[in-house]
């Protein structure tokens, strides 16, 4: 999948920070995962409706996935607000994904 579509499905209808305008060079972390995760060959579904966000899979998502994000240290609004703003787009599917058991953390660690 090209950067330009999973910017479309990804991007653009899961992550508020997403803007056209920006270099598309820039990518969150969440974003690096899911794109290793098709070029493996996994079908990641980019619908929301039905999903529901786990805590549990979040909190696992920030110990494993977050600190390794370009974002993570003075760019990232989740991070530095302590859970008060929106996490990424990346970050939200892929909650939804482990909740949903369509991927685990341990596919996660394995691409970080």
């Amino acid at each position: 999948m090209e950067n330009s579509e999973l910017n479309k499905k990804l991007c653009e209808n899961f992550c508020s920070y997403y803007k056209p305008s920006k270099d598309s060079e820039l990518a969150c972390m969440g974003f690096i995962v899911i794109k290793k995760l098709i070029e493996s060959g996994r079908e990641i579904p980019f619908d929301k409706s039905g999903q529901v966000s786990d805590i549990a899979a979040g909190e696992k998502l920030i110990r494993n996935m977050c600190a390794s994000c370009a974002f993570y240290e003075s760019d990232c609004d989740f991070i530095l607000q302590e859970g008060k703003a929106l996490p990424c787009g990346g970050f939200i599917l892929l909650e939804l994904l482990i909740a949903g058991r369509i991927v685990t953390i341990d596919d996660v660690k394995k691409i970080i």
